[in-house]
């Protein structure tokens, strides 16, 4: 049986792996257990107690399949519709991870063609004014091209930790058509207009080209239309 050792690191584990170590993770208001194997080839972590993996939703599984990844804010209440992109614009679309996720990508999926260029990518969460708003840009995938039809995938690596706020995010160069949520498909994170019936399905800013900054812009506008749906890829 091979000894264990033990290590503290902050934010994400190392990118070379000690062989036989758990390591502890700082994150959020705690910490996550990861252990490597005997080669520190791979960091396992700690299955999850009991239970189905459930959504921010609170009744909706959330398994792992990688035929058909799950769409951040997809509640299923409709079938997927498209949406015209505004060129340069950055979307933001709230949500958890109902487990630790082990990202590997994120996907569009474009149905009318634009020439250009997307990025999509993950943000942190931050407080402004006392709000929720996202915050550092924790990962993203670049040179997504828009000029043709079909799936685009970009990759990534990132870890999501249950329970978290994060915020994915999507802008292009182009006013590319895409996949995208209906306004009865989108959960309700975000609230409804005051005094209205109207639900909020994502925020959005103005931005250059198809660049995401490395912190997200302060002032946001709600959004009430279609929510373009971004998969994400285990």
């Amino acid at each position: 049986m091979a000894a264990i050792r033990f290590a503290k690191v902050v934010a994400s584990l190392p990118t070379t792996l000690a062989p036989d170590t758990l390591y502890m993770v700082r994150s959020g208001a705690g910490f996550d257990l990861f252990l490597s194997d005997a080669t520190g080839a791979i960091a396992y972590p700690v299955n999850p107690s009991g239970g189905a993996s459930l959504d921010n939703a609170g009744a909706v599984a959330w398994p792992k399949r990688s035929a058909t990844p799950r769409i951040v804010g997809d509640v299923g209440g409709t079938a997927l519709t498209t949406l015209a992109l505004t060129a340069a614009r950055q979307y933001f679309v709230p949500f958890t991870a109902p487990r630790t996720l082990q990202l590997t990508g994120l996907r569009i999926s474009i149905t009318t063609a634009a020439s250009g260029t997307a990025s999509v990518g993950i943000y942190d969460n931050t407080k402004i004014g006392g709000d929720d708003a996202p915050g550092a840009l924790l990962a993203s995938a670049t040179g997504l091209n828009t000029g043709s039809t079909g799936n685009k995938d970009g990759a990534l690596s990132l870890t999501l930790d249950p329970g978290q706020i994060y915020w994915a995010s999507l802008i292009a160069s182009a006013a590319a058509t895409l996949r995208s949520l209906a306004v009865g498909s989108v959960q309700t994170s975000l609230g409804r207009t005051p005094n209205n019936t109207t639900v909020i399905s994502h925020l959005y800013a103005a931005g250059a080209g198809s660049t995401l900054p490395m912190t997200a812009p302060t002032t946001l506008t709600a959004g009430t239309g279609n929510c373009p749906a971004i998969y994400l890829l285990e």
